[in-house]
């Protein structure tokens, strides 16, 4: 008889493991009868001797130990292969299962592969021992492979209990370290709660600051704006810079505060995107016109050019504007005098890339990572002592990724920097 012509009992209460485990054997090959408890399998073992018999423990009317038993006391049934499904959870197991005389553990839950390859190896050990006399060197097949061992019945058994004993001691440790780490992912996401109202309230008060905040810093800009025109030809120089200095910090402070807003809007969840067909290479163009006026001051040339035939786009006007603008502003503010900003449109597959170069001192690669990240500044500074307030890259990427579009950026130390946007077409 070969393994594959074996017939299997199956000895389980459980309706559900029952059917699972027939149709692992029948898919292997194995005829397949079960019973629900060990009387039953009796009956079954009588009326059809198997060829193995695999039993759970834990059964009513008769478990599997006593099952065991009384098919190793019986001479005609003893020969019959017992194998015990076991938990792994009680030594005891071990213990109660040698003196029941079984020949094999199965720990639940177990692949099917292993299943099968454990029957395969009880068979094989099966027809080896058929030729082989009860004392001296035994061989066996374990894992597809032949071994001689010279161990008397007590070292055998010694080690076997030894080694399931660490098996159990690990199993319980995985299962510590399982509720370790149960114990502590749920702190995380308390924490995370937490986390979460504290966002919501810091957005909540930069909000409340920003709107407080503009309208002051306005009138100050205005006020200075109005009495710089008034003494146009009065004041001294000292008190024109005085002035100056006041336009300039209220119109930082007042960029800085619309800024603050944009982030705490964005954050908050609430950036709302209204869509409408644009013509992106009017909309890039007003904006290099609107950038040039600047860029006039450090004589910095602003080019653009395009690929011809671009598509209309479904986008957020006014917040692409507000994304170029930040991009090329930033370029005009990092590059030096006379030197030259680029921007280029162009379509790649399905995607619209927008690039804005520039001349400038470009970026440490070991800087890179802080760029797109809330107040981050790198070591480079602006070539004319122009402000920048650490956000507008924040805006440029929540904006683009509003629109399923993504931003990077290309840099060489003393070469320039090169930053992109990519937008879907579709």
């Amino acid at each position: 008889m070969t393994d594959a012509k074996a017939n299997i009992l199956i000895v389980e209460d459980s309706p559900t493991q029952t059917k699972m485990l027939r149709f692992i054997l029948e898919e292997n090959g194995y005829a397949v009868n079960s019973a629900n408890n060990g009387s039953d399998a009796l009956e079954v073992i009588r009326r059809n001797r198997p060829n193995l018999i695999i039993t759970d423990i834990i059964m009513p009317v008769m478990d599997g130990f006593a099952l065991c038993k009384t098919v190793k006391s019986d001479p005609e049934l003893k020969s019959i292969p017992v194998m015990l499904l076991t938990s792994l959870s009680d030594p005891q197991d071990v213990i109660k299962g040698l003196q029941a005389g079984a020949d094999n553990f199965l720990t639940k839950p177990y692949e099917d592969s292993f299943l099968i390859a454990c029957i395969k190896n009880i068979f094989a050990n099966l027809q080896i021992r058929k030729n082989i006399p009860q004392d001296g060197e035994i061989e066996i097949v374990f894992a597809g492979e032949r071994y001689f061992i010279d161990s008397d019945r007590m070292q055998i058994i010694d080690l076997l209990l030894s080694t399931y004993d660490n098996a159990v001691q690990k199993n319980n440790e995985l299962h510590k370290a399982h509720a370790d780490l149960m114990e502590i992912h749920r702190q995380l996401e308390q924490k995370n709660v937490q986390l979460e109202k504290l966002n919501q309230e810091k957005n909540r008060f930069l909000s409340i600051a920003a709107h407080d905040l503009r309208n002051p810093l306005t009138t100050i800009y205005t006020a200075a704006d109005l009495i710089t025109e008034e003494l146009k030809d009065k004041a001294c120089s000292e008190i024109k810079e005085f002035l100056e200095m006041i336009k300039q910090s209220s119109k930082f402070m007042r960029g800085l505060i619309e800024e603050l807003l944009d982030v705490s809007v964005i954050e908050s969840g609430k950036l709302s995107i209204h869509l409408e067909s644009v013509n992106i290479v009017d909309l890039i163009r007003n904006n290099v016109s609107l950038n040039r006026v600047i860029a006039g001051r450090k004589q910095i040339t602003v080019e653009y050019n395009s690929e011809e035939n671009l598509p209309v786009l479904q986008l957020d006007r006014k917040k692409i504007e507000q994304a170029l603008n930040n991009l090329i502003s930033n370029a005009i503010k990092f590059s030096f005098p006379q030197s030259k900003v680029a921007i280029l449109s162009r379509q790649e597959n399905n995607n619209l890339i927008i690039s804005v170069s520039d001349e400038g001192q470009g970026i440490p690669p070991n800087e890179l990572n802080k760029l797109f990240k809330p107040f981050s500044r790198t070591s480079v500074q602006t070539t004319s002592g122009e402000s920048s307030t650490g956000l507008g890259l924040v805006i440029v990427r929540k904006i683009v990724e509003a629109h399923n579009g993504r931003v990077w950026v290309e840099s060489q130390l003393k070469k320039g920097s090169t930053f992109y946007i990519s937008l879907p077409v579709k």
